[in-house]
C-alpha cells in the first residue's frame, strides 16, 4: 500500500509540472506572437502630396495666390501654364482653365475614367471633363465663409461650423449645385457653395470657389481644410473622430466631434510597410476617460473591405464597421481610459481590380 501512495504521489506532481510548462510555453508563444505582430506596425509616412497649379496664362494672379496659400499648407505646388502642361500624374488643379485643349481633355477623360482625381479653382473648363461638368455664374464673396456640419474628408479633424474670415466683395464664380455634390463650406450669407467635393466609382473631384488673396488673415482652419483636401484626392487615408453616447460617435454628430477634439481625443490612421495594412492609433490625452471613441476611416480609392489584423490584444473590444458604398469604415472601441494608448491593424481584404489601361500604363 505505500508503495502505491508514493507512486500515485509522483504522478501528480508529474501532471502539475506538465501543466506549468504548457501554461509556460503557451504564454511564452503568445509574447512571442505578439511582439512579432508589433514590428509589423512600424508606419511608413506618407508624404503631403506634390500639387500642378495649371494656369491659362503664367501671368495669373488667382494661381499666384492659390501657390502661396498651398506652399504655406505644406503641399509643394508647382505653377505651370496650360501650353506647357503635358504629363497628367500627381494631383492636378486646374486654376480658372476656361478652355481645355481637345487632346488634353481626351488625356484627362482616361485619366478620370482610370479613377484619376482632379481639382478646380476658380472657374472650372466649360467643356466637361468625362462625364463631370461644373457650371458657374458671376457673384461676389460675403465676408466669411462657413464649414459645413456634416463629416467629410474635406473637413477632417475641424470643428464643425467654424467660419473663415473673407473680405467682402470680393469676384467669385457661384457653383450651380447637383444632387450628387457634396458642398463642404458655404458662403455665411448667401449659403452659396465655396468648397466641393465628388466621388463616382473611383474618381475624386474637387472645386474651391474662393481667393486665397482675399482671406483677412492666414487661417489655420484653412491650411488644414487644404491639406485634408488633398491627402484625400491623393489617395492617402484620411480620418476623423469623435467621443459620446454609442449612437452619436458612431454617426459622426457635430457634437460627437466638438466632443473629441474639447477632450483631448487624439488617433491617426497610417500605412504600414506593407502596403495592404495600415495602423489606427487612439490615444486619451484628456483627464477624463472617453466613452466610445470612434475612428472614421476614408480608404484610398478602390478599397471595399477591410479586416482587424494582428493578436487579439490588439483588438479586445474593438468593433469594426464598413460603409462600402462610400469607402469608409468605423472603428470604435467601449471606452478610452486616461493616458490609454490603443493601436490596432487593418487589413485591406477586398479592392476593385485595376483597369487593365491603367495597369498597361504603370508597366
Amino acid at each position: 500500500m505505500a508503495r502505491r501512495h508514493e507512486a500515485s504521489v509522483d504522478w501528480k506532481h508529474l501532471v502539475v509540472y506538465g501543466a506549468f510548462v504548457v501554461v509556460v510555453a503557451l504564454v511564452g508563444g503568445v509574447a512571442i506572437w505578439s511582439f512579432i505582430e508589433r514590428q509589423t506596425l512600424v508606419i511608413k509616412p506618407e508624404p503631403l502630396p506634390k500639387i500642378t497649379v495649371v494656369v491659362e496664362t503664367a501671368g495669373s494672379k488667382l494661381g499666384a495666390s492659390w501657390v502661396r496659400v498651398l506652399t504655406q499648407a505644406e503641399l509643394q505646388p508647382t505653377l505651370v501654364p496650360l501650353e506647357t502642361f503635358d504629363p497628367i500624374e500627381g494631383v492636378v488643379v486646374f486654376c480658372d482653365v476656361e478652355n481645355v485643349p481637345p487632346r488634353l481633355a481626351a488625356l484627362l477623360d482616361e485619366f478620370v475614367r482610370r479613377g484619376g482625381a482632379i481639382a478646380f479653382a476658380g472657374k472650372p473648363p466649360k467643356n466637361p471633363i468625362g462625364q463631370f461638368r461644373l457650371l458657374t455664374e458671376p457673384g461676389r464673396s460675403d465676408a466669411a465663409m462657413r464649414l459645413s456640419e456634416t463629416v467629410s474628408p474635406v473637413l477632417a479633424r475641424l470643428v464643425p461650423a467654424t467660419e473663415i474670415p473673407v473680405h467682402a466683395g470680393t469676384p467669385v464664380p457661384m457653383l450651380k449645385e447637383s444632387p450628387r455634390m457634396v458642398v463642404d463650406v458655404r458662403w455665411r450669407d448667401s449659403a452659396r457653395a465655396a468648397v466641393m467635393h465628388v466621388q463616382s466609382n473611383d474618381a475624386r473631384w474637387l472645386w474651391f470657389g474662393f481667393d486665397p488673396a482675399s482671406l483677412q488673415r492666414p487661417d489655420p482652419t484653412l491650411l488644414a481644410l487644404l491639406r485634408s483636401s488633398f491627402r484625400w484626392l491623393a489617395g492617402q487615408p484620411v480620418s476623423d473622430g469623435a467621443v459620446g453616447p454609442p449612437q452619436t460617435a458612431k454617426t459622426m454628430t457635430p457634437d460627437a466631434r466638438k466632443d473629441a477634439r474639447e477632450n483631448g481625443f487624439a488617433f491617426s490612421v497610417d500605412r504600414t510597410r506593407d502596403d495592404d495594412t495600415f495602423t489606427v492609433r487612439m490615444i486619451n490625452r484628456g483627464g477624463v476617460p472617453l466613452p466610445n471613441p470612434t475612428v472614421k476611416i476614408w480608404m484610398p480609392p478602390r478599397v471595399t473591405r477591410v479586416a482587424f489584423a494582428g493578436d487579439f490584444i490588439m483588438t479586445r473590444s474593438a468593433t469594426l464597421t464598413g460603409v462600402p458604398e462610400d469607402g469608409t469604415c468605423l472603428v470604435s472601441l467601449p471606452r478610452l481610459t486616461r493616458n490609454e494608448d490603443r493601436v490596432m491593424k487593418l487589413r485591406i481584404t477586398a479592392q476593385r481590380a485595376v483597369p487593365a489601361a491603367q495597369q498597361n500604363a504603370q508597366r
